[in-house]
């Protein structure tokens, strides 16, 4: 087993975004984007995605690209594809309006 975690200051990422709006393209794949501008805050979502998209990273020890990691949700939960395929594990993402957390416990 391995596990990865990783914390987002939503603010930070908020300012990010904004002043170079290619980033969120270049960080999140069209069907996280559509779920995050789903939100009245996107930006927590955004941070959260990100977030578990940091702990995967941190978990697996490399970084594939941040389009090749996609989190997906049903009915709420989260869950991992690397690559397209499903990574055997599990994510619990967590925010506030200030910070999101996520962790990633790998099962090998």
């Amino acid at each position: 087993m391995k596990i990865g975690i990783d914390i987002v200051e939503v603010e930070r990422l908020r300012r990010k975004l904004q002043e170079n709006p290619k980033l969120e393209e270049r960080l999140f794949t069209e069907e996280e984007i559509k779920y995050c501008r789903n939100f009245l805050e996107p930006y927590s979502h955004f941070a959260g995605t990100l977030a578990a998209k940091e702990a995967v990273i941190k978990c697996i020890g490399r970084n594939p690209g941040w389009k090749k990691i996609q989190v997906f949700r049903e009915k709420g939960v989260p869950f991992v594809f690397l690559n397209g395929r499903e990574l055997r594990g599990s994510l619990s993402i967590s925010h506030t309006k200030h910070t999101a957390v996520a962790v990633f416990l790998l099962l090998e």
